[in-house]
C-alpha cells in the first residue's frame, strides 16, 4: 500500500509518470512535444560513491545490498537543479522514495513551506509501481548550484539545516553532506501545462550527451489522491492509442541516468 496510515496521515497527491526511452523515446517527443523547445535547465544528482560497502550505522538499516548507488540503493535521490525556472533559479531536492511512514514524526507531517524550503508527500505511480515519496526541496539559487556543479564548492553547502534535519529523521541510511559525488550534467527540457485531450501533463526530455548520448522522455501528471486509478488508466490509454508503448520493465528513469552517469565517469 503506496498510502500512509496511521492517527496522522497525510498525501498531498499522486504523481502518474510515463517513461520513455532510446527510440520510444524520439517517438514520443515527435508526437508530443510542443514545437518551441521548452525551458533548458542542468540536472546534476549527488551520491556517496566513496562509501564503503559496509558502514555501521549506515547501510546497515538498509534492506538493499549495498551497490554502485549506495543513496539510491537505499532510497535517496539528491537532485540539483540550475535554470529552467521562473528567473531561471537553482535548487537542491532530497527524495525519499519510498518513503517510510512510520519515520515521518509529527514535525514533518505538519511541514509544508517556510521561505526557501517545502515538503511534499505524495503518491509516485509508474506503471504497476505504486510508491510513497516525500519530496523536500531548497531554492538555493542558481549560482549556488553552479559552484558546486563546477567544483568551485561542495555539495554540502547547498542543504539547508531543516533540509539536513530532515534526512537524519526520515531517510533509512545516513546521509553525510561531506562525504557525496557530483554527477552530471544532465540536459534536459521541459514542458509544463501541456494539453493531451482532458490531461493537463508536464513533459521532460533528459538527455546524457557522450559519443552516444542517451535519452529520456517522461510525462507526468498530478492529480488528486481520489480518482488518480482513473486518471493513470485514462493517461496510459490515451498514449497507446497513438502508437506509444510505454517503457514498463527497466526500471526508474533515474535509476538509469544515474548508472549511466556513473558508468561514464
Amino acid at each position: 500500500m503506496f498510502a500512509p496510515t496511521g492517527t496522522h496521515s497525510r498525501l498531498d497527491s499522486v504523481e502518474i509518470r510515463v517513461t520513455f526511452s532510446g527510440t520510444d523515446a524520439a517517438a514520443a517527443i515527435r508526437a508530443l512535444a510542443p514545437d518551441h523547445g521548452g525551458a533548458r535547465r542542468h540536472v546534476h544528482f549527488c551520491e556517496a560513491l566513496a562509501r564503503s560497502p559496509y558502514t555501521p550505522g549506515t547501510l546497515a538499516r538498509s534492506r538493499t545490498t549495498p551497490g554502485p548507488l549506495p543513496l539510491l540503493d537505499a532510497g535517496v535521490t539528491l537532485r540539483l537543479r540550475a535554470g529552467g525556472g521562473r528567473g531561471g533559479g537553482g535548487d537542491v531536492t532530497a527524495v525519499l522514495s519510498p518513503c517510510r511512514t512510520s519515520r515521518l514524526t509529527e514535525r514533518w507531517l505538519d511541514f509544508r513551506t517556510d521561505g526557501p524550503d517545502s515538503l511534499r508527500l505524495c503518491g509516485d505511480w509508474s506503471g504497476e509501481s505504486r510508491l510513497f515519496a516525500a519530496s523536500f526541496a531548497s531554492d538555493c539559487g542558481r549560482t549556488a548550484v553552479e559552484a558546486v556543479t563546477s567544483g568551485a564548492s561542495e555539495p554540502a553547502a547547498l542543504f539547508s539545516g531543516r533540509q539536513r534535519a530532515f534526512l537524519a529523521d526520515c531517510a533509512d541510511v545516513r546521509v553525510d553532506a561531506g562525504d557525496l559525488t557530483v554527477l552530471g550534467p544532465v540536459h534536459a527540457a521541459r514542458w509544463t501545462g501541456v494539453r493531451l485531450d482532458h490531461h493537463e501533463v508536464r513533459l521532460e526530455r533528459w538527455t546524457v550527451r557522450g559519443s552516444e548520448p542517451l535519452t529520456w522522455f517522461e510525462i507526468s501528471e498530478r492529480v488528486a489522491p481520489e480518482g488518480a486509478e482513473v486518471v493513470q488508466a485514462s493517461l496510459t490509454a490515451l498514449l497507446r492509442a497513438q502508437g506509444l508503448e510505454p517503457d514498463l520493465t527497466q526500471g526508474t528513469r533515474t535509476r538509469r541516468v544515474l548508472e549511466a552517469l556513473v558508468g561514464r565517469r
